[in-house]
Formats: C-alpha cells, structure tokens, sequence
C-alpha cells in the first residue's frame, strides 16, 4: 500500500515547464468551449426534432469541467509547487468529474446513434432527459464517493497531490482504476463495437431479414445500390449521425496515450517529463476539438424551420423488401406546417401518378412508404437490368 500524499511537492524546472505546457493547452480548449456556449446561445437554428444537441452539451460540459482542472494549476505554477488542501482538494474532484463526465456522455451519444441507427427506435423526450438526469447523477455520485465513504485516516485525503496536480493520490490505488479508467476503457470499448455496428447497418451491410440478421458484402463497383431508396433527408441524417461518431473517437483519440501514461505511473515506472507533456497536451484538447468538429458539423444539419419531423420507419413489406434488396433506408417525412401537399406529386414518376391518386383516395394520411415503393422499385429494376460491365 503507498503511504498517504506529501503535504507538498515542490517542482522543479522541468517539472514546472511541463506544468506551463498543460495549463495553456487547458486554456485553448477552456476559451474555445466558452466561446462556442455563447454561439449555441444564439444560435438561430434551434435543433429540437433530436437529441443529439442534448448530450453534445452534456460532453460539452465535461469537456469543460477538464479544462477547468488543467487551468488550476496555475496556482500550483505561482507557487513553483503543489500544495494539499481544500484548493487541491476541488481540483482533484473537478479533473475526476470532468474525466469520467467525458467518457460516459461519449458512451451515451454512440448508445443513442446505435439505438437510432441499429434499433430504429425512437427515444422520447422523458427518457433523453432521464439519460441526462442519470448520467450527471452517477458522476456526481462517483466524485464525492470517494471523499464522503472510502477516505480513511490511514489512507490520507482521497483528493490530494498525484503527480504535477491533484487527482486521487496513489494510497487509492484501487480506486484511482475502477472509478476512472474503468469507465474510460469500457467507454473506448464499447464506443468502438456500437460504431462497427451501426456503420454495417447504416450503409446497409448487416441486414435484418425474415427476423435474421445477415451480411451483405458489396464491392466498390456495386456500392450505388447501398445508396438508392434514401431522399434528401436520409441522406443529411445519415450524413449527420458518421459525423457524430466523431465525437467518441476524438475521445478515444485523446484519451488513450493518457490513460497509458497512468496505467505505466501505476505500475509504479516512471513516465518521462516529456511524454506527460505530449499526452497531456493531447488529452486536454479534447474539448478544443469537440469544438471545431461542431462549427464544421453545423453545414450538416438541415435547416429545422423546413423540414418535417424525423420518424420511424413505417413498419411495411414492401419496405422491407426493397431494403433486403437495395439498402437501408432508416427515416421518413412526417409533413409539418411547412410541408405542403404540393410536395408528393413532384416525387412520383409520370407512369406511376394514376396509381398514386387512386391510392391516396384510400387513405387520408400521406403514405410515404408507399410513395417511395410506387416509384422507386420500377426504377431500382431498371437500372439494375441496363446496368452493364464496360
């Protein structure tokens, strides 16, 4: 068992330098995520037909919480060492927070894209916000376990001096594994199986057929058939969610030489001022990152006053039929105020418009399954018989 944290460490020059190195990349990634909140603030597109805005905050947030722990260490620099106490005590719970608040709304956001994108389920407003409630519950929870429940005399501060900061010293050792890497290398882990996952269906690799699931390997040639079925909208969200994936590798990405820096630190072998500096600065700008993928995501998203609703898929034979062949189609259009009834004859093919308007007679509600089947599967045919090797 390690013996409790000195009451101070003082740095040395290196020691300091690398102090220096971290608290300015912590500040890059704290102006950045100051400065992108008040761009959300007035934000003239409101995205409130998905949750994906939701839980990018909630990373967001956390990302936030990191960069605040880096930059406390510049008190740590103006004293030219780390010293215990109630300062080092809140930067030690801030960092935790913000680690484990990083990777389990990274987790979440590649839960919700599989859930969406894999399942086809739609999520309620009461269980996304549940999510939220949940997930900042159980990282608070964590945070002031340590301090509260498992802090022991013997022991010493749960939150005190590790390293160039304050984190949970080396006396926890346990602890400092199952209630931080643990959830960074579940989250790294299962981001990367729920990814695999949802790009095969997305693409409509791994279909569901019959109630089996199958593979479907097309080559480069054939790629176009994974594309036919999809409108304007399946294409922007399937767009939107590949590029929310990103969200998670970044996490993965920057956390990753990090958390091998520790794994080395807590093997009790020394890690070399410069890779604590390199793995830092990269772990830090984490949240940096975050931002400019969010400044480039905003040409994704389709203009929210224009379009209808996102949906399910309605449940039909005829669709499944054409996704079993085709493709993955995995959105419809439920006609908002601002769609018109105008819209639906402008899809139809000129054969196929006496069909349309004895079908519609049929039902009272626009059907754009049944739009989509009516038109597409003669096209998807002929194309697929004309369709010659050069």
């Amino acid at each position: 068992m390690s013996p409790p944290s000195p009451p101070v460490s003082v740095y040395t020059i290196g020691e300091r330098n690398t102090t220096i190195l971290l608290v300015v990349s912590g500040l890059i990634s704290l102006a950045a995520l100051l400065v992108l909140f008040g761009v959300m603030i007035f934000m003239k597109k409101k995205y409130t037909h998905t949750h994906f805005q939701a839980y990018f905050v909630c990373l967001l947030l956390a990302n936030t919480m990191q960069a605040w722990g880096t930059t406390m260490s510049l008190k740590w620099v103006e004293l030219l060492g780390v010293v215990d106490g109630s300062f080092c005590a809140a930067q030690g719970g801030i960092v935790q927070g913000g680690n484990l608040g990083s990777a389990i709304w990274s987790f979440i956001i590649s839960l919700h894209l599989f859930n969406l994108l894999f399942l086809r389920y739609k999520t309620s407003k009461i269980i996304s916000w549940g999510m939220i409630a949940f997930g900042w519950s159980f990282i608070f929870t964590i945070v002031f376990l340590g301090p509260v429940a498992i802090q022991t005399t013997a022991r010493g501060h749960y939150f005190g001096i590790s390293g160039l900061s304050c984190w949970i010293t080396a006396a926890y050792h346990d602890e400092q594994i199952w209630l931080e890497f643990f959830f960074q290398i579940f989250a790294v882990v299962m981001n990367f199986f729920l990814h695999v996952a949802t790009l095969l269906r997305v693409r409509g690799n791994l279909l569901r057929v019959d109630g089996r699931w199958r593979m479907r390997w097309v080559s480069p040639g054939d790629s176009w058939q994974l594309s036919l079925g999809r409108d304007f909208t399946d294409s922007t969200m399937l767009r939107l969610a590949q590029h929310m994936m990103w969200y998670p590798v970044v996490f993965a990405a920057t956390a990753l030489p990090m958390g091998i820096a520790r794994i080395v630190e807590l093997c009790e072998m020394s890690v070399p001022l410069w890779a604590q500096a390199v793995t830092g600065i990269i772990f830090n700008l984490g949240g940096f990152i975050n931002v400019v993928l969010f400044l480039g995501a905003r040409r994704f998203f389709p203009d929210s006053s224009s379009i209808p609703e996102f949906t399910d898929r309605k449940d039909s034979r005829e669709v499944d039929a054409i996704v079993a062949q085709y493709g993955v189609v995995p959105f419809t259009l439920q006609r908002s105020s601002t769609a018109t009834d105008s819209i639906a004859p402008s899809i139809y093919s000129e054969t196929k418009r006496s069909s349309f308007e004895s079908e519609t007679k049929r039902r009272s509600s626009f059907d754009s399954d049944t739009a989509s089947i009516a038109t597409l599967q003669p096209a998807v045919i002929h194309e697929h018989v004309e369709r010659r090797p050069f």
